[in-house]
């Protein structure tokens, strides 16, 4: 019986790690597929390989901090994060999109790139890693990797409301 209930109960842990991490696979998958299609805009592929550089990082880190953390506990951190990831860069998309003026979109970036600056996840000292999107010309998307996107995007939200920039 003991055998029995044991088996069960890795059954349940397998069905339940596998449906786990799906939101962060698919905004992976989708931003993975975006960032090689050669038919794209070099822009939207700039974009999308930032959201893959931000899962992958958000993910190691994760990972080093929460090794004493069930698995469902980490995947969960991990979907939520990266659906706020995507809603964050999405709502950066469509303000930049809404600016008509240069110095509008660059106010937009500014915000953006401020509120992404303000909160700080893992407060990761490599700075040269965390800041690369910030220091490479070219990138629109100009976010620290280093950034609790659930805090930012409801940051973001209240800031696009007041009109904060």
């Amino acid at each position: 019986m003991k055998k029995f209930a044991l088996m069960i109960l890795l059954s349940c842990t397998f069905a339940l790690s596998t449906q786990a991490q799906e939101v962060w696979k698919e905004v992976r998958r989708l931003s993975k597929q975006v960032a090689d299609n050669t038919d794209k805009d070099i822009q939207t592929r700039k974009i999308a390989t930032f959201k893959i550089d931000a899962l992958d990082y958000m993910k190691q880190r994760y990972y080093e901090q929460m090794q004493d953390s069930s698995v469902s506990v980490f995947y969960n951190k991990l979907d939520h994060q990266a659906y706020a990831l995507y809603d964050y860069v999405n709502q950066f998309i469509d303000q930049i999109a809404k600016a008509e003026k240069k110095k509008d979109k660059k106010a937009v970036v500014d915000l953006f790139k401020r509120t992404s600056l303000e909160n700080c996840k893992f407060f990761d000292t490599d700075e040269d890693l965390v800041n690369a999107y910030m220091k490479t010309e070219g990138y629109i998307t100009q976010f620290s990797l280093d950034t609790d996107w659930e805090k930012a995007n409801e940051a973001i939200k209240i800031k696009l409301k007041l009109k904060a920039y």
